[in-house]
């Protein structure tokens, strides 16, 4: 209500609804430990000139921790360790109640590579905007390695990454203006760089 974004439990729908098109399970939500940050005025907040009555009126935020056990690297628009994020090897980073989005991997960052328990030999690339933040701690239960790229950061040809990789499967996370509006032409460039 308070965010243009995905509430974290429609990420769960949309996520399960990709891991059943490419036959891959995705544990039901009741396996996942449940966290809330109360307070949340989200993005809307800042759209409406800080307005009092949404300020007054917040969301809690409400998201989910998966069991399965993983470890995050965080990388350079180029695919080099960021020395910036090398402590971090989480997806989920405390945040205030005012940016409680940005909680899935501290916001959007350029690659992540997150290697999971999982060990079925699927590699997943994920193309998103901020929007695909909240489908990653979902995905963990459902592929051995994931890549989440911003495609607004990143500085490599994307065939040539998925290859170099060896990613088995694909999913393009956005909303509609990154896939047709001014964000769009960060698909042709990561396409033909």
């Amino acid at each position: 209500r308070t965010d243009h974004h995905w509430e974290p439990l429609g990420a769960y729908y949309a996520a399960k609804a990709f891991c059943d098109i490419a036959q891959t399970p995705v544990k039901e939500l009741s396996t996942y430990k449940t966290e809330t940050i109360d307070g949340f005025v989200g993005t809307m907040y800042a759209f409406t000139d800080y307005n009092e009555r949404i300020k007054n009126d917040p969301d809690t935020f409400t998201y989910y921790i998966p069991s399965t056990e993983y470890t995050a690297t965080y990388y350079t628009t180029d695919f080099k360790v960021d020395e910036q994020f090398a402590q971090f090897h989480s997806i989920f980073v405390d945040q205030p109640a005012s940016g409680a989005y940005s909680t899935f991997m501290g916001g959007d960052q350029k690659i992540v590579k997150i290697e999971t328990a999982n060990k079925n030999g699927r590699k997943l690339c994920i193309f998103k905007d901020s929007y695909g933040n909240a489908l990653v701690p979902y995905l963990t239960q459902s592929f051995s390695d994931i890549y989440v790229i911003d495609m607004r950061y990143f500085d490599l040809n994307a065939v040539s990454f998925m290859q170099q990789v060896g990613a088995t499967d694909v999913l393009f996370a956005m909303n509609t203006f990154s896939a047709t509006g001014g964000n769009s032409e960060c698909l042709e460039t990561i396409r033909t760089q």
